[in-house]
């Protein structure tokens, strides 16, 4: 009776000692995270019609703009934005646009192109004549004549504009003068500005410009 009891002790001892000192069971690993699939990329939208028009018609402006460096100084894109309102701003005399006249003697246009472009006056100089035709997107130029000769009136730094509807009056302007080159691109734009079909010109073409500083429009 004895030995069964030990033998019973000694079998629950081992049993004890062997749950004791066994290994631990590994702890559960975390469950690994699904990967991520990446979204497809989306399809850029085509552009819509007036956005293709829009693009091509400021894609010409900066083509052909001729007052471009105006635009680059004052750290504007080129894109031909014709200046401000129509017919201004003015100095506050009627028919009198952009900055006050510093000179008291008006010259005939004539005869000073008529001598040629070596003879242009290097100074400023204050010309009269008549007015041919008129950018008719905003006023921001001119071509003055008189008599057979003609010179197209481009406002200093595209600062001002004159009105539209004056072709045919009496005018007075204040600036210099040169011989200017423009560009194929630039004389359709001018022709466009004009009124009339950029697709008929073709090639550079070299005009007497007069860099205005003020107009005087009579009758305006």
């Amino acid at each position: 009776m004895h030995v069964r009891h030990a033998i019973l002790a000694s079998l629950l001892g081992c049993s004890v000692v062997a749950c004791q000192g066994g290994a631990a069971a590994p702890a559960a690993q975390p469950a690994a995270e699904p990967a991520k699939v990446a979204e497809p990329a989306k399809a850029a939208e085509p552009a819509k019609p007036e956005e293709k028009v829009a693009a091509a018609e400021k894609h010409e402006g900066e083509e052909g703009c001729i007052y471009a460096d105006a635009h680059k100084k004052e750290g504007d894109e080129a894109d031909c934005p014709h200046g401000g309102a129509e017919g201004t701003p003015n100095s506050g005399e009627p028919g009198h646009f952009g900055a006050a006249f510093a000179l008291k003697d008006t010259k005939p246009l004539g005869p000073l192109l008529a001598a040629g472009k070596d003879a242009l006056p290097k100074d400023a100089v204050q010309v009269s004549g008549t007015v041919d035709s008129v950018c008719q997107k905003k006023g921001c130029w001119m071509v003055v004549k008189d008599g057979d000769q003609e010179a197209r009136i481009l406002m200093k730094d595209h600062g001002f504009t004159v009105p539209m509807d004056t072709k045919g009056k009496p005018v007075v302007v204040e600036g210099t003068l040169e011989a200017r080159t423009f560009t194929e691109a630039q004389v359709k734009h001018l022709e466009k500005d004009a009124g009339k079909d950029p697709a008929s010109a073709s090639g550079e073409r070299t005009e007497y410009v007069l860099t205005a500083s003020g107009v005087k429009i009579q009758n305006s």
